[in-house]
């Protein structure tokens, strides 16, 4: 693995060097968008707990009243336990008494139990039948659970592109004022060298002026440096969720771009079986499908089948109330049909356009996908051929640099071609560094565009290839 290094001042003995994979990872674990997803997800929990809760047994226990002497009339001690079942099934015990008195001929009271002990078992027969009607509140709660895991990990590809493209800012600015700071030495040394040169009347006053000029636009591009760094450091540390008050100091290096062709077929097929984006828009279209299958289950009528067995004695005592004699076995059915279906009606039709709606976004988003396959490929090799000819370009610079200082102090010209060559120099490597830095990123963006970026193994090699023989667990 080729990799562009720049040896940078000395940093102080308390600065630790943060390296790529550490910025992503703590910008992971402390980044705002990335906590505020979690909490998302803590809320999709929630429902997803609440909606689970709806098949549980829930258990009702209902007391009013006292035990010995105080016995007194309407006297109430109930448990209701109900079940229901994703089968649109519900199941309910009752088992209660309630006391009752009948005031005596000789001034005592009677006291007795009405005592109800009920297991009832509900079917419905149209409406309400099936696990996907009587689960569909559960089935949108997983569906919701679902897509904010989809949308932790695409915040988190997106995070970590960001600091990937705010971390190799810094390191090219620190670059940057490195070359700034040779090229102010440059010209110092020329401008000094062309005013020995005016002292021994070999130039003219007009060679001293334009290398003092040469000095005074490297001390500009020099501080103008030395502030970019700052500003991308600050950027750096806000998305690694760091105040600005502390000390961030990066690796000096830059990987070289890969090289290996893309197809484009390859990669758009790729994307499309990766892309969490796509495979969201996916699962909301499937469940505008389960909704339309619901809401045309609710225009049905209202058909239910019950089975109850039943036990209503009157006892003398409490403890009498509860015996396990006198049930009785009964069977009846519950049939209702609303004349006015409007709401019904116009909940089917609501969820018929939404699933069109739906199945069109899916669409949309292929199309945008492939385009953006398309896009990312062509600017990653664009990217690569302006590192070859920022490469180049430096290295011509370097050469046009030395034949200029040769020909100024061999006298066969002044010193104008230095400067010009000098500034051509600063600028090409200006454009070395941030064609390195922009295809550095634009390698970690491909891959998230693909799908298949996981930032906290792909990270540490952000030359690994682009393309994989396999898909990447999710």
């Amino acid at each position: 693995m080729w990799v562009f290094c720049v040896l940078l001042p000395a940093s102080p003995a308390f600065a630790q060097v943060t390296t790529l994979a550490q910025a992503v990872d703590e910008a992971l674990a402390r980044n705002e968008r990335l906590v505020n997803q979690a909490d998302t997800i803590a809320q999709a929990d929630l429902g997803l707990r609440l909606a689970r809760n709806t098949f549980r047994p829930k258990v009702t226990p209902n007391i009013f009243g006292s035990f010995g002497s105080t016995d007194v009339s309407s006297q109430t001690y109930r448990v209701d336990v109900t079940q229901r079942l994703v089968t649109g099934t519900e199941m309910r015990v009752s088992a209660g008494t309630v006391s009752a008195q009948i005031p005596g001929q000789s001034g005592g009271d009677l006291l007795f139990y009405n005592a109800d002990t009920t297991l009832t078992l509900t079917q419905p027969l149209l409406r309400g039948f099936g696990r996907s009607v009587s689960r569909r509140s559960l089935t949108s709660a997983e569906m919701r659970r679902a897509d904010a895991d989809r949308q932790q990990v695409m915040a988190e590809q997106q995070v970590a592109v960001d600091v990937a493209a705010a971390y190799y800012r810094v390191v090219s600015q620190q670059t940057y004022v490195e070359v700034a700071r040779q090229s102010l030495e440059r010209a110092r040394r020329l401008r000094d060298a062309s005013e020995a040169k005016l002292d021994a009347g070999l130039v003219s006053q007009l060679d001293v002026l334009r290398s003092q000029q040469l000095v005074a636009q490297a001390e500009i591009q020099f501080f103008d440096s030395q502030s970019g760094v700052e500003e991308a450091r600050d950027r750096l540390t806000f998305l690694m969720g760091r105040t600005t008050a502390d000390r961030i100091d990066v690796a000096a290096e830059i990987p070289r771009p890969a090289t290996a062709p893309i197809d484009i077929a390859q990669a758009t097929s790729l994307a499309l079986a990766n892309r969490l984006d796509l495979q969201s828009r996916i699962a909301m279209r499937d469940d505008a499908e389960h909704q339309i299958r619901f809401t045309r289950n609710q225009l049905l009528p209202q058909v239910d089948v019950n089975l109850a067995l039943t036990r209503r004695e009157t006892a003398h005592s409490f403890r009498n109330s509860f015996g396990v004699d006198g049930y009785q076995f009964a069977t009846f059915f519950t049939i209702a049909m609303p004349v006015d279906r409007t709401a019904q009606q116009v909940e089917n039709q609501s969820a018929m356009l939404d699933r069109d709606r739906r199945r069109r976004e899916v669409s949309t988003l292929e199309r945008q996908i492939a385009d953006d396959v398309k896009q990312a490929v062509r600017e990653r090799d664009r990217l690569v051929r302006g590192v070859l000819s920022a490469e180049t370009s430096v290295e011509i610079s370097r050469r046009e640099v030395e034949v200029a200082e040769l020909r100024y102090q061999t006298g066969l010209s002044n010193n104008l071609d230095v400067v010009t060559a000098e500034s051509g120099l600063l600028a090409a490597e200006g454009r070395r560094i941030q064609a390195l830095a922009d295809s550095a990123v634009a390698q970690l963006r491909l891959r998230a565009v693909l799908g298949v970026f996981n930032p906290r193994t792909d990270v540490a090699d952000s030359t690994a290839a682009v393309l994989m023989t396999s898909n990447r667990p999710q």
